[in-house]
């Protein structure tokens, strides 16, 4: 191990591409990073100060790094299941954020289920499946739509929308060789949001909700993200999603600690899809909602594990849109330019991402791997559908 002199330490367990965010915000802080992960050339470990090559499912592993390297406290980066390896050492060690059962029942979705439904805070159907165990074929008493999806991990991965019984069968007879659990729950009708925000002493702190864009069914893959603006036509909503999600964080413990929640939203429910102790990827907690509240809520949440002042609370929230590129079937003949569309005057550019190379050929967007490498875009305007009308325009000047 190296020589720290003195600095305080964190770790970040799992050093992916999204880790690289909170590892530099630790880095501007002053704090030494270590960054642990299984593979040696995560696109993270180069932008530790010292990265550790550790099996992270394995507790004992990371426990014995963590012996060693005696950090102060944990970075939270946006992860899956292994989240539930950041709870148990956070609580092991008495280190400072979420602890281990807050983060199994979070990346546990049969379990995080049960435990909602018997507040009456998840009122839908929801049958655990074992593929590797028994035969899919059976008639479950639920009513369509439905989702069936992994019982471990976030995203979209392996999830299949059902509209009736032939639809579930055909799923059932894409997952009959996994060797996972999945579950079966009743889909809900609505529109799609999500929170990033923070919970400090037990209570939420809401930075930016979000209204996301879908792809069709049935894949319902998140293509776009308008910010809710904090307006007196917005109260009511913003009011019904702390209520809900606070009750929710309630009943799975979470304290000190970043949120993501995924919700869907109709004039019944507030319905949690998912709710995670960490913060979102996918360049929404580090670009988008930085961009549209002036927050930066991974250097914000350091702020509080280092014991200085922290503000989850945006004074103003901009109002805008960031957008993916999701063509499908389709190859890229010519990319626009940047300061071309700048210029133009048919779009209020703020930021621009595209990696997308001349002669490329988009597939079908299926997840978020098939489409989140592509780039984005972010624009600001008057009103949500002015946005949708700058997006529009702006994909169109790919040939």
């Amino acid at each position: 191990m190296k020589d720290r002199n003195n600095q305080l330490a964190g770790v970040v367990i799992g050093a992916s591409g999204d880790a690289i965010h909170s590892i530099e915000m630790a880095r501007k802080h002053g704090i030494y990073v270590y960054a642990l992960d299984g593979n040696p050339k995560a696109a993270g470990m180069p932008y530790a100060d010292e990265a550790i090559t550790v099996d992270i499912p394995d507790t004992e592993a990371v426990s014995a790094v963590i012996d060693k390297i005696k950090p102060d406290f944990i970075i939270p980066i946006p992860i899956g299941r292994y989240l539930a390896v950041t709870g148990y050492i956070n609580e092991r060690y008495n280190l400072k954020g979420i602890k281990e059962l807050p983060t199994r029942l979070s990346t546990d979705k049969y379990e995080f289920h049960k435990v909602l439904y018997k507040q009456g805070l998840r009122n839908i159907q929801c049958y655990l499946l074992k593929p590797y165990e028994e035969e899919l074929s059976k008639d479950y008493d639920i009513k369509f739509p439905a989702i069936l999806k992994p019982r471990y991990g976030s995203g979209s991965r392996d999830v299949f929308y059902c509209s009736n019984e032939v639809d579930l069968w055909e799923a059932e007879t894409n997952i009959q060789d996994s060797v996972e659990d999945f579950i079966l729950e009743q889909a809900i009708e609505g529109t799609e949001y999500s929170v990033d925000g923070a919970v400090i002493d037990g209570k939420l702190i809401i930075t930016l909700l979000r209204k996301k864009i879908i792809t069709p069914l049935p894949i319902r893959q998140p293509i776009s993200s308008f910010s809710v603006v904090d307006n007196e036509a917005n109260n009511k909503l913003m009011q019904r999603v702390y209520q809900k999600v606070s009750k929710v964080i309630k009943v799975l413990s979470y304290d000190d600690c970043l949120l993501n929640a995924d919700l869907i939203i109709n004039d019944d429910d507030v319905f949690v899809i998912e709710i995670s102790p960490r913060p979102s990827g996918h360049n929404l907690h580090n670009v988008f909602v930085p961009e549209s509240t002036g927050i930066d809520i991974a250097e914000e949440y350091i702020k509080f594990l280092k014991g200085e002042k922290f503000n989850f609370r945006p004074e103003v929230i901009r109002q805008l849109q960031i957008r993916f590129f999701d063509f499908e079937d389709k190859v890229i003949s010519q990319i626009p330019d940047e300061s071309d569309l700048k210029n133009n005057g048919r779009c209020n550019l703020r930021l621009w991402q595209c990696n997308i190379r001349e002669g490329e050929y988009m597939n079908k967007v299926k997840n978020g791997h098939s489409i989140m490498n592509r780039g984005f875009f972010i624009v600001e305007g008057d009103s949500e559908k002015d946005l949708i009308r700058q997006s529009k325009w702006i994909l169109e000047q790919f040939k």
